[in-house]
């Protein structure tokens, strides 16, 4: 009994100095001095970072741009990791604890888990090299595939070293660890020229309609600003009894493959019915009753 009496005494002891009130307030002081100074270091890099790229940008292409402030923000992250792993260690080595200890410690049981995380490993390097090589970048419009099965489509929203997250046009989010990616299709690299199929009913005079196109489409590049040069008639594409194709292509603007479609296929229908052009009509097939006899 007197064992244990002595042994909270020890314990209890130190909180009855002044020196340890002392020590522990000389501590915390330095460790929020760490912390302070980590946020001030971390929020003159992040400027400085911005203000680097925002300089650059002015002499770049959109494209460009865009993989700028991918650039940007990675590197801004990058940055934040580092500093507080020093402020860390600095708090600790404050303290007698031995860093190299403890990073020996984490080598070896991370030697013991590497084989479990190889998943990992392989999302990292995949995302290193999706953002160092440019393969697409934030507000990109990509279709992702993986052994030629698309799993994603849509705007890209943020771009990791371990994931990469893409809103649908529905409004999803699809968080794809960056080792699924395989096969990538960017809308948004370059300019596009997507295919619009416009039918139009057989009965019609395909020669008026090709004229009366080649007069209409090049009036649409001046009206709107999605198209990069006015699209093109390529012609007929194919005739049944109920329809006729024909075939488009538009040439819009990056990142506007189904807008441009959309927009080139309403005008085109409108001013087919304002030129008294018709379209095809849905026929009823006619039912038979069967004949009891």
């Amino acid at each position: 009994m007197n064992q244990l009496k002595q042994f909270f005494m020890k314990l209890i002891e130190p909180l009855t100095q002044v020196e340890f009130y002392q020590a522990l307030l000389v501590n915390i002081l330095i460790i929020l001095a760490y912390i302070l100074m980590g946020i001030i270091v971390i929020t003159i890099a992040k400027k400085l970072v911005t203000k680097f790229f925002k300089v650059n940008a002015k002499k770049k292409t959109h494209y460009k741009i865009k993989r700028s402030e991918t650039l940007s923000t990675l590197v801004q992250n990058l940055i934040s990791y580092v500093v507080w792993f020093i402020v860390l260690t600095s708090i600790l080595s404050r303290f007698g604890i031995s860093v190299s200890a403890i990073l020996a410690g984490a080598g070896v049981v991370g030697l013991a888990v590497g084989f479990g995380a190889q998943t990992i490993v392989k999302d990292i390097i995949t995302g290193f090299f999706i953002i160092f090589e440019g393969q697409f970048d934030v507000s990109d419009y990509v279709q992702i595939n993986a052994s030629g099965v698309t799993i994603a489509e849509g705007t890209v929203k943020t771009i990791g070293l371990r994931s990469t997250r893409i809103q649908s046009d529905t409004g999803e989010i699809y968080t794809l660890p960056n080792g699924t990616i395989s096969e990538i299709v960017n809308y948004s690299a370059t300019d596009v020229s997507p295919l619009v199929m416009i039918p139009v009913s057989p009965s019609e005079d395909y020669e008026m309609i090709e004229k009366k196109l080649l007069e209409f489409l090049p009036t649409l590049k001046d009206k709107y600003d999605s198209f990069v040069a006015a699209p093109d008639l390529l012609g007929l594409d194919s005739i049944d009894g109920n329809q006729m194709i024909i075939k488009l292509l538009a040439h819009v603007k990056p990142g506007m493959h189904f807008p441009g479609q959309r927009l080139l296929r309403k005008e085109v229908l409108n001013y087919f019915n304002d030129e008294g052009i018709a379209t095809p009509k849905p026929t009823l097939a006619k039912f038979e009753e069967p004949q009891v006899e």
